[in-house]
């Protein structure tokens, strides 16, 4: 797998972030695709199958999180996209960055591992 055809998948997928959408999901993950996330918020834990990423992705889209691209960093087998993640709602504030972490099955995500700077953060603006 050439590294933008690592990197391309990667960055549709976390477009669902600002706009939760199961084609999205399934033209560019696996059906029994996982996704990790830290920390004991509302958007912890382990997200498995289509259905429960894109419930994940509605929680963090309706708080009108802003996702900014960083940079890619790309592995043997998989690739890394640093994010900086902000929002504002209700006096509380997110200022977040992370690395999503995604691991393919062929040319489709198969796992993606969300690392966070601050996990307390999280739980504060979430919830």
């Amino acid at each position: 797998m050439t590294l933008e055809r690592k990197q391309a998948p990667a960055l549709k997928f976390l477009s669902i972030l600002g706009k939760p959408d199961a084609d999205v999901v399934k033209e560019v993950a696996v059906e029994d695709v996982v996704w990790t996330f830290p920390g004991e918020s509302i958007i912890s834990g382990e997200a498995r199958g289509i259905d429960a990423i894109l419930m994940r992705a509605k929680t963090i889209a309706s708080h009108k999180v802003k996702v900014e691209v960083i940079r890619t960093i790309y592995g043997f087998s998989g690739v890394a996209v640093l994010l900086h993640n902000t929002a504002q709602e209700n006096g509380k504030a997110l200022d977040e960055h992370l690395a999503a972490v995604f691991a393919f099955r062929g040319d489709k995500i198969e796992r993606l591992d969300t690392h966070l700077s601050d996990v307390p953060m999280v739980k504060a603006f979430f919830g």
